[in-house]
C-alpha cells in the first residue's frame, strides 16, 4: 500500500489489494447488489465467452488477450495469485471502496 500512495515511486510492480476480509464470489455479488441497487450476480464462464463479451464491448483483441491471461486462475478457482499478508491486506472494504469509488465511476 506504501507503494500505491508514494507519488514519487515509478516503475512497474504488481502488488496484490486485499481488502479486511475473504470474500467468495456470492458475497462480492451481494454487496455489489447492495451498493448498486440492482441485482448482480456471479457466473462463471468460458473463457470463449469473456472474449467473446471483451471484444464485443470495444476491448481490441490484442487488449483482450492479455486481460484473459491474467484472469484464468480468478475465473477457475477465485484464489488470488499473491496471498493475504500484512502488506497486501487494507483497511477498504469492498462496501466502502465501492460506495465511494465504483458508483461514482458509473454514474
Amino acid at each position: 500500500m506504501t507503494r500505491l500512495l508514494n507519488p514519487s515511486w515509478s516503475g512497474r510492480h504488481v502488488q496484490a489489494v486485499h481488502g479486511p476480509a475473504d470474500l467468495t464470489r456470492t458475497e462480492v455479488a451481494q454487496i455489489l447488489s447492495t451498493v448498486l441497487e440492482r441485482p448482480i450476480t456471479a457466473e462463471r464462464i468460458t473463457e470463449e465467452a469473456m472474449y467473446a463479451q471483451l471484444t464485443a464491448s470495444g476491448m481490441p483483441p490484442r487488449l483482450a488477450d492479455p486481460v484473459l491471461g491474467m484472469s484464468t486462475g480468478l475465473r477457475a478457482d477465485f484464489t488470488p495469485e499473491q496471498p493475504r499478508t500484512p502488506i497486501t491486506t487494507t483497511p477498504t472494504t469492498l462496501m466502502s471502496w465501492a460506495y465511494e469509488t465504483l458508483t461514482l465511476a458509473l454514474t
